[in-house]
């Protein structure tokens, strides 16, 4: 019985206030050797850093896409 076996009925969260950097690298992690697992954010919004520490890019849970927020932070990069 290999590890995985093992562990194919328990499931794994990962969870960070914004739902970002470790915890996804964390789930990508896991996933990629066959945990079931899902992530989760405990804040409001997913929050990046911005140009400077008191203005991060805010963006909000449940209605915007990774797309969306990797195609804004492109073009803030732009300008």
């Amino acid at each position: 019985m290999t590890i995985r076996e093992d562990f194919s009925s328990i499931r794994f969260a990962v969870s960070c206030s914004s739902n970002m950097n470790r915890s996804m690298e964390a789930h990508l992690m896991l996933s990629q050797r066959g945990f079931n697992v899902e992530s989760y954010g405990s804040g409001n919004q997913v929050k990046l850093p911005g140009k400077s520490a008191d203005t991060p890019n805010c963006y909000e849970f449940e209605t915007t896409t990774y797309d969306f927020i990797y195609n804004d932070l492109i073009q803030k990069d732009k300008s």
